[in-house]
């Protein structure tokens, strides 16, 4: 039988899985989100996973498309930097 407690912690493991899943619960597939945001389908691979930065242009594409509020960028786009530190 399939643990899926050990399902979430795999998946939280994957640098932007908050913004994936923003993603789908606006009815996206990260494609979609790239052609939106004017960057190619390898493009969008390497910044979800986290080997590119994303670019001020890009994010701010996805937020006017996705509905993302000012105070959840650094959530969603910085996930790596914890509350109090700085990047």
């Amino acid at each position: 039988m399939l643990n899926t407690s050990t399902i979430r912690s795999t998946f939280r493991q994957i640098p932007y899985w908050k913004l994936r899943g923003r993603f789908h619960s606006c009815g996206y597939r990260d494609q979609e989100v790239a052609e939106h945001s004017g960057i190619g389908r390898y493009t969008m691979s390497a910044r979800m996973n986290g080997h590119q930065p994303w670019t001020s242009k890009e994010i701010v594409a996805i937020c006017e498309l996705l509905d993302i509020r000012q105070d959840e960028i650094g959530e969603l786009f910085f996930p790596t930097v914890e509350k109090g530190e700085s990047a």
